[in-house]
């Protein structure tokens, strides 16, 4: 006690029980004996040396004496030492905001709980922020962002009287954060898609669009249910194998026919025979040339001379083609 009198400012923790490196209050690593035993310690005899290593030179802290003490003795010689914390953290490991109360001795830790933190403005921003960054959350969400631009990019560019906004690096952020909003935890944040939460925070009328003219998947008339995809500076596009748009005279077309879909349109090996947004134009001056050419490759298959008008192969249920034609 006299010790911790004289030196309120040397107290340190070993980082665990019997490791030889202590954390000091006053901030940085020192080297200590393993005697006394204690976890808490206050120096006595402290010696700084210079060191040289991988990292490059430095100064090390060298403990030749401490003596142990007890977490009780700060609040009566020591108080002005202690502080109290009250705050939300993320938890990288649970992935989710925390709110964490503790008992602090400058640098060091000597108490600490944690639990779930409630819903708040500030726990919105940690969960944002830790999405964003890094971990498995930024591995669930990394794409939307993009995808949610491309999408808006095709709003503008089809309904320019709408008012669709161009979102900037802080907006975007501002939408994370608000897309966060009630929930603490990525698993909360995962129950529903990310999108559906950004539809709340845009115009009603851009949302509506959003919603009504850029759909995720589109139907073939064979019955394929193919996904679109939206990439930024390239128009939205669908691939399916060629003869699956057999009997379709025209490409489909979203956003009230405004914007044609770029079809990759692939040979039974899964490779682009041909990628065009005018499947008409296809019909009449590519498919003749490009179907000699699989009538060579691919006998088994079906070619027939119109494509336009042709009847394409149904679905099967695990979406390959069925052997009916």
């Amino acid at each position: 006690m006299a010790t911790l009198a004289a030196f309120p400012d040397r107290v340190m923790r070993r980082r665990s029980p019997g490791s030889s490196e202590a954390l000091l209050a006053s901030g940085g690593v020192a080297e200590v004996g393993v005697q006394p035993p204690d976890d808490l310690l206050c120096a006595v005899d402290v010696e700084e040396r210079s060191k040289s290593g991988a990292r490059g030179a430095g100064r090390a802290v060298l403990v030749r004496l401490a003596v142990g003490i007890r977490p009780e003795w700060l609040l009566d010689i020591a108080p002005d030492e202690l502080t109290e914390r009250d705050e939300l953290q993320w938890n990288a490991d649970r992935q989710r905001v925390e709110r964490v109360r503790g008992l602090l001795c400058g640098a060091i830790t000597l108490e600490e709980s944690r639990q779930p933190a409630p819903p708040s403005a500030e726990a919105a921003r940690l969960l944002a922020e830790a999405v964003g960054a890094n971990g498995r959350g930024r591995q669930e969400y990394g794409a939307a962002p993009a995808i949610l631009q491309a999408k808006l990019e095709v709003l503008r560019q089809a309904f320019p009287e709408a008012g669709v906004p161009a979102l900037d690096a802080k907006e975007w952020q501002a939408m994370v954060v608000a897309a966060c909003e009630g929930i603490t935890s990525l698993a909360e944040l995962q129950a529903s898609p990310i999108e559906n939460r950004w539809l709340a925070n845009l115009p009603a009328a851009v949302a509506r669009l959003l919603r009504d003219e850029v759909p995720e998947r589109i139907r073939l008339v064979g019955g394929r249910l193919l996904p679109v995809h939206y990439e930024a500076g390239k128009p939205p596009w669908i691939e399916s194998r060629l003869q699956d748009f057999f009997g379709t005279p025209a490409g489909p077309s979203i956003c009230r026919g405004r914007v044609p879909l770029t079809l990759h349109l692939l040979a039974p090996n899964q490779r682009a025979v041909q990628v065009t947004s005018d499947l008409a134009s296809f019909w009449r001056q590519h498919y003749p040339a490009v179907r000699r050419e699989l009538c060579r490759r691919y006998p088994r298959h079906p070619w027939p001379e119109d494509g336009a008008t042709a009847t394409p192969p149904a679905p099967s249920g695990r979406g390959t083609w069925s052997a009916k034609h």
